[in-house]
């Protein structure tokens, strides 16, 4: 019964003030893109990045405000690749590693551009994902997980 009073107080309210109180009262989390990339023969891109864990680790980026999903992929790579990238699908989404955020894993594949690396990162390889290098644990799994899939979707769009 009190549920259903405080939503009828709730829907009555303008939307500018059900913002509000969702602001205030939820908790906030980062939304992060990144992507499991497969060059023309299915091998894994990984990059060393310049920042954090040694580990080779997938592209990617956090989403900006009102931007998609996609764009934010594709700007990350391109950012700090110079590659331009095809976004294909959601391979996973899961709760991050180690910080409070969302992310969303999607395939892709290079498309075009210049590759000149930003000063983020330290290297960008493909591998053989049956021969992959000191790969950070969680994006190990979902190489393992999705890679052929991922690889699948990039031989169809040749």
């Amino acid at each position: 019964m009190l549920f259903r009073l405080l939503a009828l107080f709730y829907n009555a309210l303008p939307v500018r003030w059900q913002r509000r109180i969702l602001d205030r009262t939820q908790a906030r989390f980062l939304v992060g893109v990144v992507g499991l990339g497969v060059d023309p023969n299915g091998h894994v891109i990984l990059a060393r990045h310049r920042f954090g864990a040694p580990e080779w680790r997938f592209l990617g980026g956090f989403l900006s405000p009102r931007e998609r999903l996609e764009e934010a992929l594709a700007r990350e790579v391109r950012e700090e690749t110079g590659i331009d990238i095809e976004v294909g699908p959601i391979l996973e989404a899961n709760q991050g590693y180690r910080w409070q955020r969302v992310e969303i894993v999607y395939a892709y594949r290079p498309v075009g551009g210049i590759e000149r690396l930003s000063s983020e990162l330290v290297e960008l390889r493909a591998f053989d994902p049956a021969d992959l290098p000191d790969v950070r644990a969680d994006q190990r799994g979902i190489i393992e997980r999705r890679a052929a899939s991922a690889a699948g979707w990039a031989k169809s769009k040749r």
